[in-house]
Protein backbone atom coordinates (compact mmCIF):
# COMPACT_ATOMS: atom_id res chain seq x y z
CA UNK A 1 0.00 0.00 0.00
CA UNK A 2 1.19 3.56 -1.00
CA UNK A 3 2.32 5.39 1.73
CA UNK A 4 1.67 8.90 0.14
CA UNK A 5 -0.27 9.70 -2.97
CA UNK A 6 2.17 10.08 -6.46
CA UNK A 7 2.05 13.53 -8.20
CA UNK A 8 3.35 13.55 -11.80
CA UNK A 9 4.38 16.79 -12.40
CA UNK A 10 4.86 17.79 -16.42
CA UNK A 11 7.09 21.14 -17.03
CA UNK A 12 10.00 21.70 -18.84
CA UNK A 13 10.83 24.70 -16.43
CA UNK A 14 13.40 23.86 -14.15
CA UNK A 15 12.26 26.59 -12.60
CA UNK A 16 8.94 25.95 -12.22
CA UNK A 17 9.83 22.00 -11.51
CA UNK A 18 11.92 23.58 -8.41
CA UNK A 19 8.92 25.51 -6.75
CA UNK A 20 6.62 22.68 -7.47
CA UNK A 21 8.83 19.74 -6.14
CA UNK A 22 9.56 22.09 -2.91
CA UNK A 23 5.83 22.53 -2.47
CA UNK A 24 4.95 19.07 -2.73
CA UNK A 25 7.60 16.86 -2.14
CA UNK A 26 6.69 16.67 1.75
CA UNK A 27 3.78 15.42 1.24
CA UNK A 28 3.87 13.42 -1.70
CA UNK A 29 5.97 11.00 -4.00
CA UNK A 30 6.53 12.82 -6.95
CA UNK A 31 7.58 11.67 -10.56
CA UNK A 32 8.96 14.76 -13.34
CA UNK A 33 8.57 14.30 -16.62
CA UNK A 34 10.00 17.15 -19.23
CA UNK A 35 7.88 16.07 -22.06
CA UNK A 36 5.23 14.60 -23.32
CA UNK A 37 5.95 11.51 -24.51
CA UNK A 38 8.27 10.60 -21.22
CA UNK A 39 4.71 11.96 -19.15
CA UNK A 40 2.69 9.71 -20.99
CA UNK A 41 4.98 6.75 -20.68
CA UNK A 42 5.44 7.50 -16.56
CA UNK A 43 1.54 7.61 -16.25
CA UNK A 44 1.06 4.54 -17.80
CA UNK A 45 3.90 2.74 -16.18
CA UNK A 46 3.10 3.90 -12.34
CA UNK A 47 -0.49 5.21 -12.30
CA UNK A 48 -0.05 8.43 -10.21
CA UNK A 49 -2.87 9.58 -8.39
CA UNK A 50 -2.99 12.75 -9.93
CA UNK A 51 -1.02 14.98 -12.67
CA UNK A 52 0.39 18.66 -12.72
CA UNK A 53 0.34 19.34 -16.52
CA UNK A 54 1.53 22.26 -18.65
CA UNK A 55 0.44 23.21 -21.31
CA UNK A 56 3.38 24.64 -23.20
CA UNK A 57 5.66 21.32 -23.77
CA UNK A 58 8.75 20.47 -26.41
CA UNK A 59 7.42 18.08 -28.55
CA UNK A 60 3.82 17.98 -27.57
CA UNK A 61 1.12 20.43 -26.60
CA UNK A 62 -0.70 19.83 -23.16
CA UNK A 63 -3.99 19.33 -24.80
CA UNK A 64 -3.13 16.44 -26.54
CA UNK A 65 -1.28 14.66 -23.54
CA UNK A 66 -4.52 15.02 -21.51
CA UNK A 67 -6.63 13.67 -24.37
CA UNK A 68 -4.24 10.61 -24.99
CA UNK A 69 -4.55 9.75 -21.14
CA UNK A 70 -8.63 10.09 -21.20
CA UNK A 71 -8.47 7.53 -24.14
CA UNK A 72 -6.22 4.92 -21.87
CA UNK A 73 -8.23 2.82 -19.53
CA UNK A 74 -5.06 2.73 -17.20
CA UNK A 75 -5.02 6.56 -17.10
CA UNK A 76 -8.34 7.90 -17.74
CA UNK A 77 -9.78 8.75 -13.99
CA UNK A 78 -6.33 10.27 -12.84
CA UNK A 79 -7.41 13.68 -11.99
CA UNK A 80 -5.26 16.34 -14.41
CA UNK A 81 -4.91 20.08 -13.26
CA UNK A 82 -3.27 22.12 -15.95
CA UNK A 83 -0.93 24.66 -15.32
CA UNK A 84 -0.10 27.79 -17.40
CA UNK A 85 1.25 30.86 -17.92
CA UNK A 86 -1.71 32.23 -20.10
CA UNK A 87 -4.60 33.51 -18.42
CA UNK A 88 -6.46 33.64 -21.58
CA UNK A 89 -10.66 32.14 -20.52
CA UNK A 90 -10.34 30.10 -24.30
CA UNK A 91 -7.68 28.18 -22.73
CA UNK A 92 -9.20 26.99 -19.74
CA UNK A 93 -12.32 25.89 -21.44
CA UNK A 94 -9.68 24.22 -23.95
CA UNK A 95 -8.34 22.68 -20.71
CA UNK A 96 -11.69 21.73 -19.29
CA UNK A 97 -12.87 20.57 -22.93
CA UNK A 98 -9.92 18.21 -22.96
CA UNK A 99 -10.95 16.28 -19.23
CA UNK A 100 -9.02 18.43 -17.17
CA UNK A 101 -10.21 19.23 -13.49
CA UNK A 102 -8.64 22.70 -13.09
CA UNK A 103 -6.76 25.20 -14.20
CA UNK A 104 -3.78 27.10 -12.18
CA UNK A 105 -1.90 29.87 -13.54
CA UNK A 106 1.62 30.92 -13.00
CA UNK A 107 3.49 32.11 -11.15
CA UNK A 108 2.13 29.89 -8.18
CA UNK A 109 0.96 30.38 -5.09
CA UNK A 110 2.19 27.42 -2.86
CA UNK A 111 -1.16 27.38 -0.66
CA UNK A 112 -3.43 27.39 -3.90
CA UNK A 113 -1.58 24.70 -5.25
CA UNK A 114 -1.45 22.48 -2.25
CA UNK A 115 -5.53 23.53 -1.81
CA UNK A 116 -6.71 22.37 -4.94
CA UNK A 117 -4.08 19.45 -4.95
CA UNK A 118 -6.14 18.32 -1.92
CA UNK A 119 -9.13 18.96 -2.99
CA UNK A 120 -8.63 16.56 -5.95
CA UNK A 121 -7.00 14.03 -4.47
CA UNK A 122 -10.23 14.24 -1.27
CA UNK A 123 -12.60 14.01 -4.65
CA UNK A 124 -10.87 10.89 -6.34
CA UNK A 125 -10.53 9.21 -2.98
CA UNK A 126 -14.25 9.20 -2.29
CA UNK A 127 -14.60 7.80 -5.90
CA UNK A 128 -12.59 5.30 -4.93
CA UNK A 129 -14.78 4.59 -1.97
CA UNK A 130 -17.63 4.12 -3.85
CA UNK A 131 -16.41 1.92 -6.00
CA UNK A 132 -14.98 -0.45 -3.38
CA UNK A 133 -18.19 -0.14 -1.74
CA UNK A 134 -20.08 -1.31 -5.25
CA UNK A 135 -17.12 -3.88 -5.67
CA UNK A 136 -17.14 -5.65 -2.11
CA UNK A 137 -21.43 -5.41 -1.92
CA UNK A 138 -21.42 -7.48 -5.47
CA UNK A 139 -18.64 -9.59 -4.31
CA UNK A 140 -20.72 -10.60 -1.22
CA UNK A 141 -23.80 -11.60 -2.96
CA UNK A 142 -21.94 -13.52 -4.93
CA UNK A 143 -20.52 -15.04 -1.71
CA UNK A 144 -24.34 -15.32 -0.64
CA UNK A 145 -25.10 -17.70 -3.12
CA UNK A 146 -21.88 -20.22 -2.80
CA UNK A 147 -22.56 -20.44 0.71
CA UNK A 148 -26.18 -21.04 0.21
CA UNK A 149 -25.23 -23.61 -2.43
CA UNK A 150 -22.13 -25.28 -0.56
CA UNK A 151 -25.04 -25.06 2.96
CA UNK A 152 -27.61 -27.02 1.00
CA UNK A 153 -25.32 -29.77 -0.32
CA UNK A 154 -23.70 -30.29 3.05
CA UNK A 155 -26.25 -29.61 5.74
CA UNK A 156 -23.81 -27.00 7.60
CA UNK A 157 -26.73 -25.30 9.14
CA UNK A 158 -30.74 -26.19 10.52
CA UNK A 159 -33.24 -27.73 8.45
CA UNK A 160 -36.35 -27.43 10.09
CA UNK A 161 -40.22 -28.16 9.69
CA UNK A 162 -41.76 -26.43 12.70
CA UNK A 163 -45.30 -25.45 14.56
CA UNK A 164 -46.89 -22.24 13.93
CA UNK A 165 -47.36 -20.28 16.90
CA UNK A 166 -45.57 -17.23 18.19
CA UNK A 167 -42.60 -19.46 20.16
CA UNK A 168 -41.65 -21.26 17.34
CA UNK A 169 -41.63 -24.70 18.60
CA UNK A 170 -40.47 -27.26 16.37
CA UNK A 171 -41.04 -30.82 15.05
CA UNK A 172 -38.22 -31.63 12.83
CA UNK A 173 -33.92 -30.07 13.17
CA UNK A 174 -31.38 -31.44 11.66
CA UNK A 175 -28.18 -32.23 13.15
CA UNK A 176 -26.87 -29.38 12.16
CA UNK A 177 -28.39 -27.66 14.94
CA UNK A 178 -25.18 -28.62 17.52
CA UNK A 179 -22.41 -27.18 15.41
CA UNK A 180 -24.62 -23.84 14.82
CA UNK A 181 -26.24 -23.13 18.33
CA UNK A 182 -24.26 -25.49 20.76
CA UNK A 183 -27.70 -27.24 21.31
CA UNK A 184 -28.44 -30.81 20.26
CA UNK A 185 -31.53 -31.14 18.22
CA UNK A 186 -32.92 -32.68 20.53
CA UNK A 187 -32.37 -29.75 23.12
CA UNK A 188 -35.74 -27.79 20.63
CA UNK A 189 -37.60 -31.38 19.69
CA UNK A 190 -37.52 -33.51 22.48
CA UNK A 191 -39.00 -34.77 25.63
CA UNK A 192 -39.43 -30.96 27.57
CA UNK A 193 -38.22 -29.12 24.27
CA UNK A 194 -37.42 -25.51 24.48
CA UNK A 195 -39.01 -23.27 21.81
CA UNK A 196 -36.68 -21.99 19.13
CA UNK A 197 -37.45 -18.26 20.31
CA UNK A 198 -35.74 -19.08 23.41
CA UNK A 199 -32.69 -18.88 21.98
CA UNK A 200 -33.78 -15.73 20.11
CA UNK A 201 -32.41 -11.98 20.90
CA UNK A 202 -35.38 -10.55 23.05
CA UNK A 203 -34.63 -7.21 20.68
CA UNK A 204 -35.19 -9.18 17.73
CA UNK A 205 -38.30 -11.27 18.44
CA UNK A 206 -41.53 -8.99 17.11
CA UNK A 207 -39.23 -8.27 13.87
CA UNK A 208 -38.85 -11.77 12.80
CA UNK A 209 -42.96 -12.74 14.20
CA UNK A 210 -43.90 -9.68 12.18
CA UNK A 211 -41.28 -10.40 9.20
CA UNK A 212 -42.65 -14.26 8.86
CA UNK A 213 -46.12 -13.25 9.67
CA UNK A 214 -46.48 -10.99 6.56
CA UNK A 215 -45.08 -13.50 4.16
CA UNK A 216 -47.20 -16.35 5.12
CA UNK A 217 -50.17 -13.94 4.56
CA UNK A 218 -48.72 -13.23 1.34
CA UNK A 219 -48.43 -16.71 0.49
CA UNK A 220 -44.77 -15.90 -0.09
CA UNK A 221 -40.99 -17.38 0.76
CA UNK A 222 -39.84 -15.01 3.82
CA UNK A 223 -35.72 -14.58 4.54
CA UNK A 224 -34.59 -12.55 7.77
CA UNK A 225 -31.80 -12.04 9.83
CA UNK A 226 -31.61 -12.37 13.28
CA UNK A 227 -29.08 -12.82 16.69
CA UNK A 228 -28.92 -15.59 18.63
CA UNK A 229 -27.66 -16.78 22.15
CA UNK A 230 -25.34 -19.93 21.93
CA UNK A 231 -25.15 -22.30 24.86
CA UNK A 232 -21.59 -20.79 25.50
CA UNK A 233 -23.36 -17.42 25.89
CA UNK A 234 -21.73 -15.69 23.23
CA UNK A 235 -23.80 -14.46 20.24
CA UNK A 236 -24.37 -14.99 16.67
CA UNK A 237 -26.13 -13.50 13.88
CA UNK A 238 -28.41 -15.89 11.96
CA UNK A 239 -30.25 -16.08 8.03
CA UNK A 240 -33.30 -17.98 7.80
CA UNK A 241 -34.79 -18.84 4.63
CA UNK A 242 -38.24 -20.29 4.84
CA UNK A 243 -42.20 -20.99 3.47
CA UNK A 244 -45.45 -21.99 4.62
CA UNK A 245 -46.78 -25.21 4.28
CA UNK A 246 -50.55 -24.99 3.29
CA UNK A 247 -53.53 -27.11 3.26
CA UNK A 248 -56.13 -26.96 0.62
CA UNK A 249 -58.32 -24.79 2.15
CA UNK A 250 -55.03 -22.15 2.00
CA UNK A 251 -54.35 -22.35 5.77
CA UNK A 252 -50.86 -22.72 6.56
CA UNK A 253 -50.23 -25.43 8.78
CA UNK A 254 -46.25 -25.71 9.23
CA UNK A 255 -43.06 -23.61 8.27
CA UNK A 256 -40.36 -24.99 6.97
CA UNK A 257 -36.96 -23.70 6.29
CA UNK A 258 -33.30 -23.61 6.85
CA UNK A 259 -30.83 -21.79 8.97
CA UNK A 260 -27.51 -20.72 8.59
CA UNK A 261 -24.80 -19.06 10.12
CA UNK A 262 -24.46 -15.43 9.08
CA UNK A 263 -22.16 -13.70 11.66
CA UNK A 264 -19.01 -12.97 8.95
CA UNK A 265 -21.14 -11.49 6.18
CA UNK A 266 -23.39 -9.52 8.35
CA UNK A 267 -20.70 -8.07 10.21
CA UNK A 268 -19.46 -6.73 6.99
CA UNK A 269 -23.11 -5.46 6.04
CA UNK A 270 -23.33 -3.58 8.63
CA UNK A 271 -19.70 -1.91 8.97
CA UNK A 272 -20.52 -1.23 4.97
CA UNK A 273 -23.78 0.16 5.56
CA UNK A 274 -22.16 2.19 8.04
CA UNK A 275 -19.53 3.79 6.38
CA UNK A 276 -22.52 4.47 3.03
CA UNK A 277 -24.24 6.35 5.70
CA UNK A 278 -21.94 8.37 6.85
CA UNK A 279 -20.36 9.03 3.56
CA UNK A 280 -24.08 9.38 2.19
CA UNK A 281 -24.47 12.54 4.95
CA UNK A 282 -21.56 13.47 4.45
CA UNK A 283 -21.99 14.51 0.53
CA UNK A 284 -25.44 15.59 1.47
CA UNK A 285 -24.51 17.86 4.05
CA UNK A 286 -21.66 18.80 1.69
CA UNK A 287 -23.15 19.91 -1.62
CA UNK A 288 -26.85 18.64 -1.99
CA UNK A 289 -28.72 20.91 0.57
CA UNK A 290 -32.55 21.25 -0.65
CA UNK A 291 -31.65 20.64 -4.26
CA UNK A 292 -34.27 17.73 -4.12
CA UNK A 293 -33.56 14.66 -6.56
CA UNK A 294 -31.37 11.41 -6.80
CA UNK A 295 -31.77 10.55 -10.75
CA UNK A 296 -28.99 10.34 -13.08
CA UNK A 297 -29.50 13.72 -14.64
CA UNK A 298 -29.35 14.86 -10.76
CA UNK A 299 -26.31 13.04 -9.71
CA UNK A 300 -24.51 14.63 -13.02
CA UNK A 301 -25.44 17.76 -11.28
CA UNK A 302 -24.35 17.42 -8.00
CA UNK A 303 -20.44 16.33 -9.46
CA UNK A 304 -20.64 19.21 -11.51
CA UNK A 305 -21.23 21.33 -8.58
CA UNK A 306 -18.45 19.67 -6.64
CA UNK A 307 -16.39 20.28 -9.78
CA UNK A 308 -17.27 23.72 -9.55
CA UNK A 309 -16.53 24.25 -6.18
CA UNK A 310 -13.22 23.25 -6.05
CA UNK A 311 -12.00 25.87 -8.48
CA UNK A 312 -12.01 29.85 -8.26
CA UNK A 313 -12.98 30.46 -12.07
CA UNK A 314 -16.58 32.03 -12.93
CA UNK A 315 -19.07 29.71 -13.07
CA UNK A 316 -22.06 30.10 -15.45
CA UNK A 317 -25.30 28.01 -14.80
CA UNK A 318 -27.78 27.50 -17.79
CA UNK A 319 -31.13 26.58 -16.95
CA UNK A 320 -34.96 27.38 -17.92
CA UNK A 321 -37.33 29.39 -15.58
CA UNK A 322 -37.75 27.45 -12.33
CA UNK A 323 -35.31 24.77 -12.21
CA UNK A 324 -33.47 26.37 -9.04
CA UNK A 325 -30.43 28.12 -10.57
CA UNK A 326 -30.08 30.18 -7.26
CA UNK A 327 -29.92 27.02 -5.39
CA UNK A 328 -27.13 25.93 -7.17
CA UNK A 329 -25.08 28.54 -7.47
CA UNK A 330 -25.51 28.94 -3.39
CA UNK A 331 -24.40 25.03 -3.11
CA UNK A 332 -21.22 26.38 -5.25
CA UNK A 333 -20.50 29.14 -2.81
CA UNK A 334 -21.24 27.01 0.18
CA UNK A 335 -18.78 24.46 -0.84
CA UNK A 336 -16.07 26.51 -2.35
CA UNK A 337 -13.24 28.23 -0.42
CA UNK A 338 -15.17 31.11 -0.73
CA UNK A 339 -17.83 30.19 2.06
CA UNK A 340 -16.92 32.76 4.80
CA UNK A 341 -17.36 35.22 1.95
CA UNK A 342 -20.63 36.97 1.56
CA UNK A 343 -23.66 35.59 -1.37
CA UNK A 344 -24.82 38.58 -2.91
CA UNK A 345 -27.26 37.65 -5.44
CA UNK A 346 -28.19 40.61 -7.84
CA UNK A 347 -31.46 39.84 -10.71
CA UNK A 348 -29.79 41.98 -13.50
CA UNK A 349 -32.94 42.42 -14.97
CA UNK A 350 -34.39 44.25 -12.01
CA UNK A 351 -31.38 46.55 -12.03
CA UNK A 352 -32.12 50.30 -14.25
CA UNK A 353 -29.43 51.54 -16.21
CA UNK A 354 -29.52 54.80 -14.55
CA UNK A 355 -29.17 52.90 -11.53
CA UNK A 356 -26.14 50.55 -12.73
CA UNK A 357 -23.32 52.26 -11.08
CA UNK A 358 -24.70 53.29 -7.71
CA UNK A 359 -26.10 49.41 -7.51
CA UNK A 360 -23.04 47.91 -8.30
CA UNK A 361 -20.29 50.31 -7.13
CA UNK A 362 -21.41 51.94 -4.30
CA UNK A 363 -22.24 55.50 -4.12
CA UNK A 364 -20.77 58.43 -1.30
CA UNK A 365 -22.90 60.54 0.73
CA UNK A 366 -23.94 63.26 -0.95
CA UNK A 367 -23.40 61.88 -4.63
CA UNK A 368 -27.15 62.67 -5.54
CA UNK A 369 -30.57 63.31 -3.88
CA UNK A 370 -31.26 60.68 -1.59
CA UNK A 371 -27.67 59.72 -0.98
CA UNK A 372 -28.07 60.45 2.80
CA UNK A 373 -25.21 57.74 3.62
CA UNK A 374 -22.00 56.25 2.34
CA UNK A 375 -23.31 52.72 0.61
CA UNK A 376 -21.24 50.23 -0.80
CA UNK A 377 -22.14 48.45 -4.43
CA UNK A 378 -22.92 44.83 -5.00
CA UNK A 379 -19.09 44.31 -6.32
CA UNK A 380 -17.65 45.58 -2.59
CA UNK A 381 -20.37 43.32 -0.96
CA UNK A 382 -18.99 40.51 -2.55
CA UNK A 383 -15.42 41.25 -2.15
CA UNK A 384 -13.82 37.62 -1.24
CA UNK A 385 -17.14 35.77 -1.36
CA UNK A 386 -19.72 35.38 -4.65
CA UNK A 387 -21.61 37.73 -6.71
CA UNK A 388 -24.49 35.92 -8.09
CA UNK A 389 -25.86 37.19 -11.86
CA UNK A 390 -29.18 36.32 -12.54
CA UNK A 391 -30.67 36.61 -15.49
CA UNK A 392 -27.28 37.41 -17.07
CA UNK A 393 -27.46 38.27 -20.27
CA UNK A 394 -30.46 41.35 -19.52
CA UNK A 395 -27.19 43.49 -18.90
CA UNK A 396 -26.73 46.04 -21.32
CA UNK A 397 -23.39 46.80 -23.58
CA UNK A 398 -22.69 49.27 -21.50
CA UNK A 399 -23.24 47.78 -18.28
CA UNK A 400 -20.95 44.39 -19.46
CA UNK A 401 -18.06 47.31 -20.23
CA UNK A 402 -18.61 48.92 -16.52
CA UNK A 403 -18.58 44.97 -15.08
CA UNK A 404 -16.13 43.69 -16.87
CA UNK A 405 -13.19 46.69 -15.97
CA UNK A 406 -14.23 46.29 -12.25
CA UNK A 407 -14.23 41.98 -12.78
CA UNK A 408 -10.75 42.52 -14.40
CA UNK A 409 -8.66 44.30 -11.73
CA UNK A 410 -9.10 48.06 -12.86
CA UNK A 411 -11.24 48.25 -9.95
CA UNK A 412 -14.02 51.03 -9.79
CA UNK A 413 -14.81 54.22 -8.42
CA UNK A 414 -18.13 54.76 -6.30
CA UNK A 415 -20.53 57.55 -7.31
CA UNK A 416 -19.32 60.69 -5.42
CA UNK A 417 -16.40 59.08 -4.65
CA UNK A 418 -12.22 59.98 -5.81
CA UNK A 419 -10.49 56.88 -5.15
CA UNK A 420 -10.40 53.42 -6.67
CA UNK A 421 -12.00 50.58 -5.59
CA UNK A 422 -10.39 46.89 -5.85
CA UNK A 423 -12.09 43.99 -5.30
CA UNK A 424 -11.71 40.19 -5.67
CA UNK A 425 -15.44 38.85 -5.75
CA UNK A 426 -16.17 35.21 -7.68
CA UNK A 427 -18.70 35.58 -10.29
CA UNK A 428 -21.16 33.08 -10.68
CA UNK A 429 -23.69 33.80 -13.09
CA UNK A 430 -27.14 32.42 -14.19
CA UNK A 431 -29.34 32.83 -17.51
CA UNK A 432 -32.18 30.81 -19.46
CA UNK A 433 -30.59 32.27 -22.90
CA UNK A 434 -28.33 31.43 -24.96
CA UNK A 435 -25.40 33.16 -24.11
CA UNK A 436 -23.50 32.31 -27.47
CA UNK A 437 -26.41 33.71 -29.80
CA UNK A 438 -26.54 36.65 -27.95
CA UNK A 439 -22.91 37.59 -28.84
CA UNK A 440 -23.68 36.23 -32.41
CA UNK A 441 -26.60 39.16 -32.43
CA UNK A 442 -24.29 41.52 -31.06
CA UNK A 443 -26.42 41.76 -27.51
CA UNK A 444 -23.69 40.60 -25.74
CA UNK A 445 -20.08 41.75 -26.00
CA UNK A 446 -17.29 38.65 -26.53
CA UNK A 447 -14.89 39.31 -24.13
CA UNK A 448 -17.91 40.09 -21.55
CA UNK A 449 -19.44 36.43 -22.49
CA UNK A 450 -15.62 34.92 -22.11
CA UNK A 451 -14.71 36.32 -19.05
CA UNK A 452 -18.03 34.76 -17.66
CA UNK A 453 -18.01 31.48 -19.26
CA UNK A 454 -15.27 29.70 -17.71
CA UNK A 455 -17.53 26.99 -16.11
CA UNK A 456 -20.74 26.09 -17.30
CA UNK A 457 -23.38 24.00 -15.05
CA UNK A 458 -26.51 23.15 -16.89
CA UNK A 459 -29.60 22.08 -15.08
CA UNK A 460 -31.96 19.52 -15.96
CA UNK A 461 -35.89 20.59 -17.20
CA UNK A 462 -38.11 18.78 -14.91
CA UNK A 463 -39.55 17.05 -17.67
CA UNK A 464 -36.15 14.93 -18.43
CA UNK A 465 -36.31 13.61 -14.65
CA UNK A 466 -39.76 12.67 -13.83
CA UNK A 467 -38.66 10.15 -11.27
CA UNK A 468 -38.05 12.93 -9.02
CA UNK A 469 -41.61 14.57 -8.75
CA UNK A 470 -42.63 12.22 -5.84
CA UNK A 471 -39.27 12.79 -3.98
CA UNK A 472 -39.79 17.07 -4.73
CA UNK A 473 -43.45 16.34 -3.81
CA UNK A 474 -42.28 15.22 -0.19
CA UNK A 475 -39.87 17.99 -0.04
CA UNK A 476 -42.88 20.56 -0.19
CA UNK A 477 -45.33 19.27 1.78
CA UNK A 478 -42.94 19.23 4.56
CA UNK A 479 -42.36 22.99 3.71
CA UNK A 480 -46.00 23.88 3.88
CA UNK A 481 -47.85 24.60 6.69
CA UNK A 482 -50.97 21.83 6.21
CA UNK A 483 -54.70 22.41 7.76
CA UNK A 484 -56.34 18.58 8.44
CA UNK A 485 -58.68 19.18 6.04
CA UNK A 486 -56.36 19.16 3.19
CA UNK A 487 -56.75 16.44 0.21
CA UNK A 488 -54.67 13.89 0.14
CA UNK A 489 -51.95 13.11 -2.53
CA UNK A 490 -53.84 10.15 -4.25
CA UNK A 491 -52.58 7.54 -7.43
CA UNK A 492 -54.75 10.17 -9.70
CA UNK A 493 -53.20 13.40 -8.79
CA UNK A 494 -49.37 11.61 -8.70
CA UNK A 495 -50.30 10.34 -12.12
CA UNK A 496 -51.59 14.06 -13.30
CA UNK A 497 -48.58 15.43 -11.48
CA UNK A 498 -45.62 12.61 -13.70
CA UNK A 499 -47.98 13.37 -17.02
CA UNK A 500 -47.58 16.39 -17.20
CA UNK A 501 -44.58 18.29 -18.83
CA UNK A 502 -43.85 21.53 -16.53
CA UNK A 503 -42.84 24.17 -18.65
CA UNK A 504 -42.53 25.76 -15.73
CA UNK A 505 -40.61 23.43 -13.95
CA UNK A 506 -39.88 23.40 -9.81
CA UNK A 507 -41.34 26.36 -9.30
CA UNK A 508 -44.60 25.71 -11.45
CA UNK A 509 -44.82 22.34 -9.67
CA UNK A 510 -44.38 23.94 -6.12
CA UNK A 511 -47.28 26.77 -7.06
CA UNK A 512 -49.66 23.48 -7.84
CA UNK A 513 -48.70 21.40 -5.18
CA UNK A 514 -49.53 24.50 -3.02
CA UNK A 515 -52.71 25.19 -4.72
CA UNK A 516 -54.31 21.95 -4.63
CA UNK A 517 -53.32 21.40 -0.90
CA UNK A 518 -55.03 24.68 -0.02
CA UNK A 519 -57.89 24.89 -2.86
CA UNK A 520 -59.59 21.45 -3.17
CA UNK A 521 -58.14 21.37 -7.28
CA UNK A 522 -55.16 20.93 -9.58
CA UNK A 523 -54.86 23.10 -12.36
CA UNK A 524 -52.06 22.15 -14.48
CA UNK A 525 -51.24 24.58 -17.75
CA UNK A 526 -54.67 26.10 -17.13
CA UNK A 527 -56.32 23.19 -17.04
CA UNK A 528 -58.42 22.04 -13.94
CA UNK A 529 -57.23 18.37 -13.78
CA UNK A 530 -58.66 17.73 -10.07
CA UNK A 531 -61.85 19.31 -9.41
CA UNK A 532 -63.89 19.86 -5.49
CA UNK A 533 -66.27 16.94 -6.53
CA UNK A 534 -63.13 14.57 -7.24
CA UNK A 535 -62.02 15.48 -3.79
CA UNK A 536 -64.84 14.93 -2.03
CA UNK A 537 -64.78 11.03 -3.63
CA UNK A 538 -61.20 10.89 -2.88
CA UNK A 539 -62.21 11.38 0.83
CA UNK A 540 -63.77 8.13 0.70
CA UNK A 541 -60.45 6.47 -0.05
CA UNK A 542 -58.61 5.03 2.88
CA UNK A 543 -56.00 7.26 4.04
CA UNK A 544 -52.13 6.13 4.03
CA UNK A 545 -48.46 7.51 4.55
CA UNK A 546 -46.95 9.34 1.45
CA UNK A 547 -44.33 7.03 1.19
CA UNK A 548 -46.61 3.91 0.72
CA UNK A 549 -48.96 5.77 -1.63
CA UNK A 550 -45.73 6.80 -3.13
CA UNK A 551 -45.16 3.15 -3.60
CA UNK A 552 -47.61 1.65 -4.30
CA UNK A 553 -48.36 4.12 -7.43
CA UNK A 554 -45.02 3.75 -8.67
CA UNK A 555 -45.15 0.05 -8.76
CA UNK A 556 -48.47 -0.18 -10.56
CA UNK A 557 -47.27 2.94 -12.74
CA UNK A 558 -44.19 0.66 -13.51
CA UNK A 559 -46.51 -2.71 -14.12
CA UNK A 560 -48.62 -0.95 -16.59
CA UNK A 561 -46.04 0.42 -18.66
CA UNK A 562 -44.01 -2.83 -18.40
CA UNK A 563 -46.94 -4.63 -19.93
CA UNK A 564 -47.49 -1.98 -22.25
CA UNK A 565 -44.08 -2.80 -23.95
CA UNK A 566 -44.64 -6.56 -23.91
CA UNK A 567 -42.45 -6.86 -20.57
CA UNK A 568 -39.25 -5.09 -22.76
CA UNK A 569 -37.44 -4.03 -20.14
CA UNK A 570 -35.14 -1.04 -22.36
CA UNK A 571 -38.31 -0.42 -23.95
CA UNK A 572 -40.11 0.13 -20.64
CA UNK A 573 -37.14 1.98 -19.19
CA UNK A 574 -37.02 4.89 -22.14
CA UNK A 575 -40.71 5.33 -21.77
CA UNK A 576 -39.79 6.39 -18.16
CA UNK A 577 -37.03 8.24 -18.87
CA UNK A 578 -34.73 5.99 -16.90
CA UNK A 579 -31.81 4.39 -17.65
CA UNK A 580 -31.63 0.13 -16.85
CA UNK A 581 -29.88 -0.32 -13.86
CA UNK A 582 -32.49 2.25 -12.26
CA UNK A 583 -35.46 0.86 -13.98
CA UNK A 584 -33.70 -3.42 -12.46
CA UNK A 585 -33.61 -1.93 -8.99
CA UNK A 586 -36.85 -0.29 -9.15
CA UNK A 587 -38.09 -3.66 -9.82
CA UNK A 588 -36.52 -5.57 -7.28
CA UNK A 589 -37.06 -3.14 -4.58
CA UNK A 590 -41.09 -3.07 -5.27
CA UNK A 591 -40.83 -7.49 -5.93
CA UNK A 592 -42.21 -6.75 -9.55
CA UNK A 593 -41.49 -9.99 -11.49
CA UNK A 594 -41.70 -10.86 -14.96
CA UNK A 595 -45.24 -11.32 -16.12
Amino acid sequence: MKDKPIILVVDDNPINLRVLVKNLQTEYDLLVSKTGESALKNAFKHSPDIILLDIMLPDMDGFTVCEKLQQNDVTSSIPIIFISSVHDPLQKTRAFAAGGVDYVTKPFHQTEVMARVQTHLQLKDMREVLEQQKNIISEQLSEKNRQLSTLMDNLFGIAYRGHMDNDRTMQLMSVGTKSLTGYSADYFTGINAKPFMSVVLEKDQESIRNRIAEALKAKERFECEYRIALKSGETKWVREQGVGLYDESGTVYAVEGFISDATKSKTQELGIRKENSVLKKKMQAHYFENIVGDSEPMQNLYEMILKAAGTDDNVIVYGESGTGKELVSRAVHDHSTRINGNFVPVNCGAVPEHLFESEFFGHKKGAFTGAVANRRGFLEQADNGTLFLDELGEISHLGQIKLLRAIEGGGFTPVGGTGVVHVKPRIVAATNRDLMELVRDGAMRSDFYYRIHVVPIYIPPLRDRKEDIPQLIEHFMRMFSRQDDCPSITIEVLNAFIAYDWPGNIRELQNALHQYLHLGTLILGGEQIISGKDIARQNSIPQEPLDRAIARFERQYIVDVLKRNDWRRMATATTLKIDRKTLFRKMRTLKIVDG
